[in-house]
């Protein structure tokens, strides 16, 4: 028996707590690393929703053979070749996206 606060407790009783202690332990750090993947899983939908939105606009407006425009999360080059515009979006983190899309005869 140990002596725990001025009382007697039988060694099973502190077993059980620290039993207890490190399954609550693994499952917060099984929590917490969900919670990190999904945030960084957004991100990263967020940055490709964002590049690919610019390079619409880019397919849209692109009037030269080639060019580039620039946004305020990051800039877009662009070429023409035959019937597709090929797109390379960087962010401003320096994200690389590139998109490939058919013109049709509506946009040029």
């Amino acid at each position: 028996m140990f002596t725990l606060l001025r009382r007697k407790v039988k060694a099973g009783i502190l077993l059980y707590s620290l039993l207890m202690v490190a399954v609550f332990a693994l499952v917060l750090q099984f929590y917490l690393g969900r919670v990190v993947a999904v945030e960084q899983k957004h991100q990263a939908q967020r940055a490709s929703s964002q590049a690919y939105l610019m390079a619409k606009v880019v397919d849209k407006f692109a009037k030269e053979h080639s060019g580039q425009m620039h946004f305020d999360k990051g800039k877009a080059q662009y070429h023409i070749q035959g019937q597709y515009i090929h797109i390379t979006v960087t962010l401003a983190n320096q994200q690389e996206f590139q998109y490939q899309f058919y013109r049709n005869d509506e946009n040029d």
